[in-house]
């Protein structure tokens, strides 16, 4: 109890005393290019420079660079970085602003290998044109490691042999000002610092700014995941204080599955989800957008729920990849919960998959047309709103892996904190367009990167229709030269497949039949591109 008021009147004298650049507030920020809705991709950000910019994940995480005081401290934790854009804005922030920097990359996976050495190259380079300029340069790269998830058991053995580590998939920061050790501001949420994040997926950031009680707690995660699972990859590895933070009431409430309730236990993040799912009201509501659904207690808890309010409503959104559950073994229960529901004469249960054609293709490592994930417009947000005043929101999917293996991270937010309703309303924003946002029956011009939204009956049957026409080989050669961005005339698809006329003619018919291309016309000329 002494603790948990120390704690309270640190964070009261930090706001008291400090000359913010902010006041004090919570912001969230949305992939792609803003996001979906006009409420928040109509928002822009003014740099110091005076230059106006929208509101995207990447401008919101500059500008919260571009407004650090010279001599702030930045820590960052983040599963993936692989926008140069962003990381070059940083680097030229170190030099130019003289900052201390300490950025903690996931290094578990063989792909993160290179990621992370590229950016120590470009890193070093910085530093070398920094010294060069007679400027110091303090940046520290590190990265969390298999060999540090297995000494904490974090590893699972498949049934192939096949041994699996949990990562480092936390996306979250924390900002110091000059000399002070207490941080004034944070950041956290489902996205990371990559391109596809920014322009592509439907993704989330928020940043917590002038609340210390917050931004503690991301100091003390940053500290634990630092101190105890990280190698260096670049400059001097020195630890970092540790420093025990306590939840404050009025302020977001944030678990870390890290951190360790006794000698044997870490702590767990589904019960505090499952609590907040026993929380739906008689006649209130639950809307779920999720990347991954494969914990069979969360999903139960669901089901439970809707069982004991029949007069709420109860909405799951979920990501594309999650309507095909064809193979046992990864445990997608998007279309087990909806035949529970049937089964349990449930009226009261919706769930919607986001889609996109053209995310099917031709696997030469499966020697066979499937959905490919890096084609996918992924629904990667990790959220659950209940009764439309209280939400949670970070890193964690609702998976096995996320509970057991991966260190991950929930923000809970309640309309009885300052700000808190503000940000549930800009998400309920996101979810309404989203959800209504549903498939075509007609496409007559390219719609790249619109939210589509199907039911399991209508992806199910697309699924298997595009799969069945992507088997045609002449199909593929015509898809696969009409990539993201192309337009092409009918004489560019012969050209560039090597098919006769006809060839292309039957293909593009079939495609056309299918959506997955649209005949319009650009500049006065007649072609093809991708339809979505």
């Amino acid at each position: 109890m002494k603790r948990f008021f120390a704690v309270m009147a640190i964070c009261c004298l930090v706001l008291v005393g400090s000359t913010a650049a902010f006041a004090e507030s919570v912001e969230i920020y949305y992939g792609p290019k803003g996001g979906f809705s006009r409420v928040n991709n109509a928002r822009t950000l003014r740099f110091s420079d005076g230059s106006v910019r929208p509101a995207t994940l990447a401008n919101a995480l500059m500008h919260r660079i571009d407004q650090l005081e010279p001599g702030s401290t930045v820590k960052i934790a983040m599963y993936s970085m692989s926008d140069y854009q962003t990381l070059n804005f940083i680097l030229k922030a170190v030099a130019e602003k003289q900052l201390s920097f300490k950025l903690l990359l996931c290094g578990v996976s063989t792909w993160s290998a290179s990621s992370r050495e590229s950016i120590a190259k470009a890193v070093e380079k910085a530093a070398a044109e920094a010294t060069q300029a007679g400027k110091t340069f303090d940046f520290q790269l590190a990265a969390a490691t298999a060999e540090a998830m297995k000494r904490n058991g974090r590893e699972h053995t498949l049934e192939d042999g096949t041994v699996i580590y949990g990562t480092m998939h936390e996306k979250f920061g924390v900002f110091y000002r000059p000399g002070n050790p207490i941080p004034h501001s944070s950041f956290n949420g489902s996205a990371n610092v990559s391109p596809t994040s920014d322009q592509i997926y439907a993704e989330n950031r928020v940043f917590f700014d002038e609340q210390p009680a917050v931004a503690r707690l991301f100091a003390e995660e940053f500290a634990r995941l630092w101190n105890e699972y990280s190698e260096i990859a670049y400059g001097k590895w020195l630890p970092e204080k540790y420093i025990e933070a306590q939840q404050v009431p009025g302020y977001a409430k944030i678990v870390f599955n890290s951190e360790p309730v006794d000698e044997l236990q870490l702590t767990r993040i589904d019960s505090e989800l499952i609590n907040l799912i026993n929380r739906v009201e008689a006649s209130g509501s639950l809307d779920l957008a999720m990347f991954s659904l494969t914990r069979i207690e969360l999903a139960e808890a669901i089901l439970r729920s809707a069982e004991r309010n029949p007069g709420a409503r109860f909405r799951l959104m979920l990501d594309h990849a999650q309507l095909d559950d064809e193979d046992p073994m990864q445990s997608k229960l998007g279309p087990w919960l909806e035949q529970k529901a049937v089964e349990l004469d449930l009226k009261n249960v919706q769930v919607r998959y986001r889609f996109r054609r053209n995310a099917y293709g031709y696997s030469a490592e499966d020697k066979k047309p499937i959905l490919l994930s890096y084609l996918s417009l992924f629904l990667h947000h990790k959220n659950v709103t209940v009764n439309d005043k209280e939400m949670a929101i970070g890193s964690y999917n609702w998976s096995n892996s996320a509970e057991f293996l991966n260190f991950e991270n929930v923000m809970f937010l309640n309309s009885f904190c300052k700000d808190h309703q503000k940000i549930i309303n800009s998400f309920k924003a996101e979810f309404e367009t989203l959800w209504n946002s549903r498939l075509p029956a007609v496409v007559s011009e390219p719609h790249k990167g619109a939210p589509q939204t199907v039911t399991l009956a209508e992806g199910k049957a697309l699924h298997k229709q595009l799969l069945k026409t992507l088997k045609k080989e002449q199909n593929r050669k015509i898809l696969a030269t009409l990539d993201r961005e192309a337009f092409k005339t009918l004489a560019q698809i012969a050209e560039g497949t090597g098919l006769s006329e006809k060839q292309v003619k039957q293909g593009i018919s079939a495609l056309k039949a299918d959506m997955f291309i649209v005949r319009w016309t650009k500049d006065g000329i007649e072609g093809y591109s991708q339809a979505d």
